[in-house]
């Protein structure tokens, strides 16, 4: 799709130009960038000499045998490239099927813990309301989904509220209530509900993937509780594991699903009261990159299949 954008009278900027500068952008190398978009090094290195000669800007800093790093004005080029190319690459799938069914890729990231309760149930629904949408997802901490959506690598992301930056727009999806895993065989596991200062003292396996971990210390730390944390990870059924085996309490925003450990022990998930506020989690991408058609049905999905606010996942 060789579509060109005039600047001025005469000169012109193509998106295989700003195909070929992302590209040299995101590898930080004109031959890494020709071997991803099968051109010779040259043809990249052209492509980013006549953008530069349009627009009146260094774009990239070359080094000798050390590659390329990109300037601020770099930089804002390739916020607006990506959102360009989206936008092209959207509308060429849109006129291609006439706009009667949305087709097409689309890339989702979503927090780790939540993506065993919250990707299984909107696959299914796209897979019966938009079939030819095809859903990939990435999981992973909000950071590192968050870095990924300003590369232009996701479309959108599912995380907590609270780990999210600004410069993102977001649509709640439901709120999280946190609850307490205690072994089968725990003093506190017959009871409806577990007051956090019945377990002060005793020790804590801290799940400790951001932003779980900072999330939880704050809860017992709000309820005066001193945390004594005996183990860390962030593996979240090696949690359920230490726990089955009695070697400490954890507190979990996710609930698995099943009460028992991959060892099969016998867990107790409690509510905690007072009840503590729900986590809102949210679906979101960045305010200067507009949504595909197919994201933005796919966020539209979400927000009508996981109506589960004030649970207990």
């Amino acid at each position: 799709m060789e579509l060109e954008a005039t600047l001025g009278a005469g000169p012109q900027l193509t998106l295989r130009q700003l195909e070929l500068f992302l590209a040299a952008v995101e590898y930080s190398s004109f031959t890494a960038a020709a071997q991803h978009a099968y051109v010779t090094p040259n043809a990249v290195s052209l492509a980013v000499s006549e953008l530069e000669r349009v627009l009146g800007v260094t774009l990239l800093v070359r080094h000798r045998a050390r590659g390329v790093t990109t300037t601020p004005a770099g930089i804002q080029l390739a916020e607006g490239a990506r959102a360009l190319l989206r936008q092209a690459a959207d509308l060429q799938l849109t006129v291609g099927d006439g706009g009667e069914s949305l087709s097409g890729p689309v890339a989702l990231g979503c927090y780790s813990t939540l993506a065993p309760t919250v990707v299984p149930e909107l696959w299914e629904r796209l897979a019966e309301r938009h079939p030819e949408i095809e859903l990939t997802v990435t999981e992973g901490t909000t950071d590192h989904l968050v870095g990924q959506l300003h590369e232009g690598r996701l479309d959108c992301i599912i995380a907590y509220e609270v780990a999210l930056p600004l410069g993102l727009a977001v649509r709640r999806l439901y709120g999280a209530r946190p609850s307490v895993a205690l072994p089968a065989s725990h003093r506190l596991a017959g009871q409806a509900a577990v007051d956090l200062a019945e377990l002060d003292g005793e020790p804590l396996i801290l799940f400790d993937l951001p932003p779980s971990g900072q999330n939880t210390l704050q809860l017992l730390r709000g309820r005066g509780l001193r945390p004594r944390v005996a183990h860390r990870t962030t593996n979240f059924e090696l949690v359920y594991s230490l726990v089955g085996r009695g070697m400490g309490f954890a507190v979990q925003y996710q609930h698995p699903g099943v009460d028992v450990s991959r060892e099969g022990r016998r867990l107790a998930f409690r509510p905690i009261t007072p009840q503590p506020e729900s986590e809102p989690v949210m679906v979101a991408w960045p305010e200067r990159l507009p949504l595909t058609s197919r994201a933005a049905a796919v966020v539209r999905l979400a927000q009508d299949c996981l109506p589960v606010d004030e649970r207990v996942r």
